[in-house]
């Protein structure tokens, strides 16, 4: 398989029915996911202040503008369920239909396997001071996660009937490839490693048992993404598994890095502050994320 073929128009759908009714509700189920935080976000936007104690928090235009932002990103969870999950989809240009997949797995993915738990783990502890309702945290990961689930295995269903023979059957690759693919490959596995090892730095440094196992699971997601890379490139172990563990470890490390850098550097109220290996850490995985991504194109 060559990057060109991944990102050629599909051939004409089968004849067989596509998609089941199983993979419809996929679909259906992510778009449910979306409706408790456009709905909160939607308020805010309007002048509410719905779940919110401190109303200074939504005062200032940055927020303002990230709450716009958030609200048109769940806007493309939904545009692309819907594409995901009905036979035109799979007559779509396939870039259009890879980035906001793979972003968004990127987002949603740690989401579901540790924001939401450290955050439900949280409420065990005895109440703290913060600007929002003890509700709100709950409700909106609570939704991101269920997003990711339902979003991921949407997409995985996709994939595997647009691109499983291609990925399946990988092609012998230009000898011109393989000296910058190599160095692309390498370049981001070993920066995806530095970012783990800050991940894990972090932990301790932020302090208590929830910030040690968020920071981990974001170290476990550079790890996997690194393995799968290098995988790939090597073409060894399960190919299935290693593009799995690559396009998720990638995005995840893409996504954070890229929402991290720019909340810190628009000085917003959810910027990093005050840990320095946590703004590193986000760096390294943007540039180890996208580099990834770009040697995992190129290794298919």
């Amino acid at each position: 398989m060559t990057s060109s073929a991944l990102l050629a128009p599909p051939a004409p759908p089968p004849t067989r029915s596509w998609p089941r009714p199983g993979h419809r509700l996929l679909g259906v189920a992510a778009i449910a996911g979306t409706l408790p935080y456009l709905v909160l976000k939607s308020v805010w936007l309007t002048g509410g202040r719905a779940g919110v104690t401190d109303p200074a928090l939504l005062a200032s235009a940055s927020m303002t503008v990230l709450n716009a932002v958030t609200v048109a990103m769940d806007a493309c969870v939904v545009a692309l369920a819907l594409v995901l999950t009905t036979r035109r989809g799979l007559r779509a240009p396939a870039l259009p239909v890879l980035l906001p997949a793979w972003v968004g797995t990127g987002f949603l993915v740690p989401m579901a396997v540790s924001v939401l738990p450290a955050t439900l783990l949280s409420l065990d502890g005895p109440p703290e001071a913060t600007v929002l309702a003890p509700w709100v945290q709950p409700l909106v990961y609570g939704g991101f996660a269920w997003q990711g689930v339902f979003l991921v295995a949407a997409f995985a269903g996709y994939a595997r009937e647009r691109w499983g023979t291609l990925v399946a059957h990988p092609v012998r690759r230009a000898a011109a490839v393989e000296p910058v693919l190599r160095v692309v490959a390498g370049g981001a596995a070993v920066t995806a490693l530095v970012s783990a090892a800050l991940h894990v730095a972090t932990g301790p440094l932020i302090g208590g048992g929830v910030a040690i196992m968020t920071e981990g699971v974001n170290a476990a997601l550079a790890v996997a993404g690194a393995w799968g890379l290098v995988s790939l490139v090597r073409r060894r172990g399960p190919r299935r598994l290693a593009l799995a563990a690559a396009w998720t470890g990638c995005a995840a490390m893409f996504s954070w890095g890229l929402w991290s850098t720019v909340t810190t550097m628009g000085a917003t109220a959810l910027a990093t502050g005050g840990v320095p290996t946590a703004g590193l850490a986000a760096v390294t995985g943007l540039l180890a994320g996208l580099s990834g991504a770009i040697g995992a194109l190129l290794a298919l």
